[in-house]
């Protein structure tokens, strides 16, 4: 009576460990290169665990996820090292690619960079190049409307017309 439930048990033994083979496999064992860099992967969601230099992204798909092991982090994401896992963490809403979460470097359409955030327009004292979409410091003689700072010929000087003289300027 003992051999038959002892087999008993290490069939039903077998059966579970295969069931689990069938959902978590180690790195290397095919799923089309969908495991590389895994310590532990599912065909359902992909990987789950990371070797220790690699992120772990995890990219979803309406109420799915799945899990993919990367050197970098795509755009729109960045890397935080961990203890225990590194993960990619996706930018803030007008950043199309950042060091951090507070710290832009691209923006998106409609937004200007100005020191690390993304801002609708350019504040005060700056200007928007629509190439670079950047927020530049003006430089001291750039106003607003204004090109140069020359002193105008017809400037008035308390209701009388100032007739001065330009000085020269000191250009090498």
């Amino acid at each position: 009576m003992r051999a038959p439930l002892c087999l008993l048990l290490l069939v039903a033994h077998a059966v579970d460990m295969l069931a689990l083979n069938r959902r978590k496999k180690q790195v290397g064992t095919g799923l089309g290169g969908n495991c590389t860099g895994c310590i532990i992967c599912s065909e359902e969601n992909g990987c789950s665990t990371c070797q220790q230099r690699l992120f772990l992204f995890i990219r979803r798909e309406g109420i799915r996820q799945y899990g993919k092991c990367l050197h970098d982090c795509p755009p729109g994401y960045f890397g935080i090292r961990g203890q225990e896992v590194n993960r990619c963490k996706k930018c803030g809403a007008t950043c199309e690619s950042c060091f951090s979460q507070d710290f832009c470097i691209r923006c998106k359409r409609r937004f200007y960079l100005y020191k690390g955030k993304c801002l609708p327009t350019c504040p005060p004292g700056t200007l928007a190049h629509q190439n670079t979409r950047e927020c530049q410091e003006r430089s001291s003689g750039q106003k607003k409307g204004r090109k140069d700072r020359r002193p105008r010929k017809d400037r008035k000087l308390d209701g009388r017309l100032d007739v001065r003289p330009r000085q020269p300027s000191l250009q090498p």
